[in-house]
């Protein structure tokens, strides 16, 4: 351990960031932090720490693998890089030569996934360059950001000198023997920068018995997984933020492999069924503990890390072999990022697809033209969302049971249609329909309306139209007869507001409209919203339109028929 400034830790040094190491994951927050760092060196006129890096040796002297730090110390190569840019030619090939790359030798460069295009970006900049994960797009996004600061700062300082004070920059350096060794330290002395997840610390606590009671026997089977786990996980929130599914790109709270950790604890324990990610981590702990008091503890706790890690890999990779389908299948956009699936559903559709069940067709009377993917989306509509209850625990328990207890077709079907018929039955589900819908069960609006307006013009929509609808919030809901009423109620056969009231958020009432008309009807009355509802793309709002102009009235009883005439659908749609 030791207090190193920049200058002297690049000189005559190579780093490597291992492959198994998570992407880039700054974002602009964390650079501006950092440039905040370098003004505070520059104003107290002293050297002014900046964190810690954790190295590990490797067979060559000069080069050292980065096992913690890696975000801080790319994100400094490449503000130094866009400094020798900035410079004459003689200090930018003395810089370019001590900090980025010595002869065909880069000082800093990450092994795996993003090998060419770090190199690509430190040689030509982001001009070019087509990120195809979320770290390529972050590096593009931090570059970018460097460049936009620089640009400022450099009005009143010189590039050498600033590099000057970067170079003064404190950092506390631990180099270990091994890559274990340095991976044990790491979780307690990451102080500054992105905290860790609680999956990085499993990383690490997995590491640390691997160590301690296996003699590092593990370590590159953890080391590897967890790296193809971090990888995966970038291209499902990549994925995610691209199609528009908002329970991943962060609309409901920061989504991050923490999630997809936690959704698998509901199908590899029993003990809760609404884990946070630090419970996991808790548990993975009293686990491993509970193992090395026992005689054949090194047997019990090899056994437990190659189970838990081969599961928890198997669970990512079958949760982005679902999320990519979002981008070429019609059905799976759909439901993830139309309908929005519920986050307590992830675990066994999850587990469904990883056994090929969701294309298989129902074997009951009746059912047999759908698919289990069918079924998960029926539940979804009729129980998650338009009832608005999210019972966990049944659903966490029997994920568990279908992964573990090797279930039949035939069993899973009939569990879904029992869970599915005990939450929403029949009359409930019409009554629910038939309700004040868009105050209870909004979220599920888009989906099932969309449905009907393809049932309507006997068409359905190709993927890329959907995507290019959900990208401009194409599926508003317009409430036809508007929800603050400049209307005279009793022309529209309503005795009182009350009564109005009841009818306001009804499927009679709705219907879907691209947000740019939407916001134009505004508040107007019905009958001059009807040019504005011909120009939709939507059958079902176009249809309203010519009823509107041919019945010369929109009216109660109208909102009354509507509704049973779209709940009748609805109700066959998705079944009992």
């Amino acid at each position: 351990m030791a207090n190193t400034r920049i200058k002297e830790f690049f000189n005559s040094r190579f780093f490597e960031i291992p492959k198994y190491q998570r992407g880039y994951a700054w974002e602009k927050k964390n650079i501006r932090e950092l440039f905040e760092d370098i003004q505070e060196a520059i104003e107290v006129k002293a050297s002014h720490y900046i964190g810690t890096i954790v190295l590990s040796r490797t067979e060559k002297n000069d080069v050292f693998y980065v096992v913690d730090g890696q975000q801080r110390i790319t994100t400094i190569t490449m503000i130094i890089n866009a400094l020798i840019s900035k410079m004459s030619n003689e200090d930018a090939i003395f810089y370019r030569r001590f900090y980025i790359k010595h002869n065909d030798n880069y000082r800093l460069i990450p092994l795996g996934r993003e090998n060419e295009f770090f190199k690509d970006l430190m040689e030509n900049g982001t001009a070019d360059l087509k990120p195809i994960n979320r770290s390529q797009r972050l590096l593009i996004d931090a570059y970018q950001e460097i460049t936009d600061m620089l640009e400022h700062i450099l009005k009143t300082t010189i590039p050498t000198e600033y590099l000057e004070n970067i170079e003064n920059l404190q950092i506390m350096e631990f180099v270990e023997d091994s890559e274990g060794d340095a991976i044990r330290i790491f979780q307690t002395v990451n102080d500054r920068g992105k905290p860790l997840t609680n999956m990085e610390k499993a990383k690490s606590l997995l590491v640390y018995f691997s160590n301690r009671y296996l003699n590092g026997k593990l370590d590159s089977q953890i080391n590897n997984d967890f790296g193809k786990m971090f990888e995966i996980y970038d291209q499902i929130k990549h994925t995610g933020q691209l199609n528009n599914i908002d329970l991943i790109s962060g609309r409901y709270g920061e989504f991050n492999e923490d999630n997809i950790m936690r959704y698998h604890f509901v199908i590899f324990s029993t003990e809760d069924y609404d884990p946070t990610a630090n419970y996991v981590l808790e548990y993975l702990k009293r686990e491993l503990k509970k193992y090395r008091k026992n005689d054949e503890s090194k047997v019990q706790i090899q056994e437990f890390i190659e189970n838990y890690v081969e599961s928890l890999l198997d669970f990512f990779e079958s949760l982005n072999e679902l999320i990519q389908k979002t981008s070429v299948d019609k059905k799976y956009y759909k439901i993830f990022s139309i309908l929005g699936l519920s986050a307590t559903l992830y675990p066994l559709v999850t587990i469904l697809n990883s056994q090929n069940r969701l294309p298989k067709n129902l074997q009951a009377e009746n059912f047999d033209r759908h698919t289990f993917l069918d079924l998960v989306e029926i539940i979804d509509v009729r129980v998650y969302k338009i009832r608005g209850t999210d019972p966990k625990a049944d659903m966490a328990r029997f994920a568990f049971d279908v992964k573990n207890a090797n279930r039949s077709d035939w069993d899973v079907e009939q569990w879904l249609h029992w869970f599915n018929s005990r939450w929403m039955n029949e009359n409930e589900f019409r009554n629910n329909l038939l309700g004040s819908i868009y105050k209870r069960s909004r979220a599920v609006l888009p989906h099932i309306l969309l449905d009907y307006s393809e049932h309507l013009s006997n068409t359905e929509l190709d993927l890329e139209t959907l995507k290019d609808y959900v990208k401009i919030k194409a599926l508003s809901i317009e409430h036809i007869l508007s929800q603050k009423p400049k209307f005279t109620l009793k022309t529209h056969g309503f005795k009182s507001n009350d009564e109005y009231l009841d009818f306001e958020h009804t499927l009679g009432n709705l219907t879907l409209l691209e947000k740019s008309l939407n916001s134009s009807v505004n508040n107007k009355n019905v009958y001059d919203k009807v040019t504005f509802y011909d120009r939709s793309k939507f059958k079902m709002t176009k249809a309203l339109a010519t009823k509107i102009t041919h019945d010369g009235q929109f009216k109660k009883s109208d909102i009354e028929k509507r509704s049973e005439k779209i709940a009748e659908y609805l109700e066959s749609k998705w079944w009992c």
